[in-house]
Formats: structure tokens, sequence, C-alpha cells
């Protein structure tokens, strides 16, 4: 029997199949059809499975079940996207669309949710009882998994990892709420702050004449000696470092892991995280606090969803 995990984003759509152990055997991927319309998105995703069956001589009844991934937010309960603000997808029902279309169980997940079920189950918390993944990336988003199991809330907010509060008296947040951390450490944040100062700079420096900045070029501007680079860095790895160690103080988990394109840097990320973390918890635990890079890369969303079906339906 084969399971089937499709992971739906802005961009790009993946699909992968695996039999029952969810070693993944093959993977497709396409573009996201543009626009707020999600029947082309549907169909693009369900013929991905389709060519996936093919392609491992499966039929339709030896497919268990499918798993989605994809952002929200979400109503897990009647399986459906609220809303994409990226892409203007409201309402839409995708675990009816799927169940209708292959005649199997469908599991809706939220992407970050999906990506820290994977890393927790089958990536870099392997064997860990709490595990914490945190993507950091355009945005940072999350997950929680304790005991096997992820830890969704009263009503599916839970996780809301980005939104962990590192000052309160900061600039104000699209979630309504302020001085949220990827404010300051996302990939864009980041970005955003070393355009700023070094058009304060004027001439000279690592980004002087560049017309768009991003997260890699101020890493890359660490690793060249530039100093502002390298504050901006590390401002950004502090604020990262207080999320941390407020979610310790909260969840005490055994391992936080990290995704997303700024984890690339994770040469330059472990230790000023870490250090900042330490200080903000009890000084007598602290050295319990244990960091990881996430290992699943590009599968982790469709690896997510697949044992999220195999495991939960």
């Amino acid at each position: 029997m084969y399971w089937a995990g499709v992971d739906i984003g802005g961009t790009k759509i993946a699909a992968s199949i695996a039999a029952d152990d969810a070693v993944i055997l093959g993977t497709v991927r396409r573009a996201t059809p543009p626009g707020a319309d999600f029947s082309p998105v549907f169909e693009a995703a369900a013929a991905m499975v389709g060519e996936l069956l093919a392609a491992h001589g499966a039929t339709l009844k030896e497919l268990s079940g499918i798993g989605i991934s994809c952002p929200g937010p979400l109503d897990l309960a009647a399986g459906s996207i609220v809303q994409v603000a990226t892409t203007g997808w409201r309402e839409v029902p995708v675990r009816r669309l799927f169940e209708e279309r292959f005649g199997v169980p469908v599991r809706l997940e939220n992407d970050a949710n999906a990506a820290a079920y994977a890393e927790a189950r089958a990536g870099a918390g392997r064997g860990c009882g709490t595990v914490v993944y945190l993507t950091v990336s355009t945005g940072i988003g999350g997950g929680i998994c304790a005991g096997g199991r992820l830890l969704e809330g009263a009503h599916g907010f839970a996780g809301e990892l980005g939104h962990v509060t590192v000052d309160p008296d900061g600039p104000p947040c699209p979630c309504g709420g302020r001085g949220c951390v990827q404010l300051y450490a996302s990939g864009s944040s980041i970005a955003r702050r070393a355009r700023e100062l070094a058009a304060k700079a004027g001439p000279g420096g690592f980004l002087a004449g560049k017309k768009e900045v991003t997260a890699y070029d101020v890493e890359c501007g660490v690793r060249a000696g530039d100093q502002l680079c390298a504050g901006v860095w590390d401002a950004a790895m502090r604020k990262l470092g207080i999320a941390v160690g407020i979610l310790n103080q909260v969840l005490d988990p055994d391992l936080f892991v990290f995704g997303g394109g700024v984890s690339n840097a994770w040469d330059l990320m472990d230790g000023p995280v870490l250090a900042s973390a330490r200080r903000y918890c009890y000084t007598d635990t602290a050295h319990h606090i244990r960091l990881a890079r996430a290992q699943l890369g590009g599968l982790v969303g469709t690896t997510g969803a697949i044992l999220l079906a195999r495991d939960l339906l």
C-alpha cells in the first residue's frame, strides 16, 4: 500500500509517494498556478499524485491515504483553507476535493506543523520526546511535537512561533501584536535592517552598490568581516535566542530544530542563538538547551504530510 504527500505553497507544489515505512520513493515538483482560484492548483496537485502512482505501477486501490501540507490559517476540523493572504485563496474545502477525487482519507495540516512533525519523527529530532521546530526564512514559523503528537492547541493555533514577543515596545506586527521575533530575525527582516543601515552609512562597506540586499548578502558580509553586516546578524540572532529562551522556559524540550533558508548559515547561527537563549533561562537548567539544524531539506513538507496521513488517518 502507498501513501501520498502533497506540499502546496504559493510558488511551488511538491508531491511524494511512499510505502508504509514512509520512506519516500519518488517526488515531483511543479510551479503553483498563479491567481486566487484554487481549482488549477488542485488539478495540478491531483495530476502529480496520479503521475507518481503511475510511475510506481500503483493503482488507486493501493493508495491508503493522502496528506496535504498547506499554508494557512486553516480550519483543521473542516479540512479547509480559511485564507492564504499571499495567494488570495479563501474558504477552500481542500480535504473534500481530494477525498472526492481519490476516494481515500485525507489529512490537511499547516505547513509549519507538517515540517515539525517530519523533523521530529524522521529528521533531526528522531528519538526525542519533545521537539520545537522553527523555520527561519522570509518569515518565521514553526511547530511543536510532544510525545509523538503535534501540539495544536484548543483552536488549532498553537505553534505560531514567529509571533513570540521579544520586545513588547517593538514595532507593530501584521498579526496585531508588537515586537514579534519575526520582525527582527526572519530573512526579510535581516535584509531590511541591513538596507536601512547601509543607506545611512553611505558609500563603502560590503553592501555598497547593491540594489537588492538579501539575508544571504548579510551572511556573506559577516563572513567577509564587514562590521555593519556583523552587527545586523548578531542583533537578529540575539532576538531569536530570546524567543528560544522563552519557549524553553515554557516547554523544556529535548531539542530545538531550525530549518529555512537562514539556517543554511548554521555555523553563524548556532552559537549566538544558544548563548542568547541561555541568558533567558534558569541558570541551573540553561545547559540543557540543545539546538540542531533540520535534516530533511526540500522533502520536509511532503514527508510530514505522508507521516501525518499514515499515523493519524
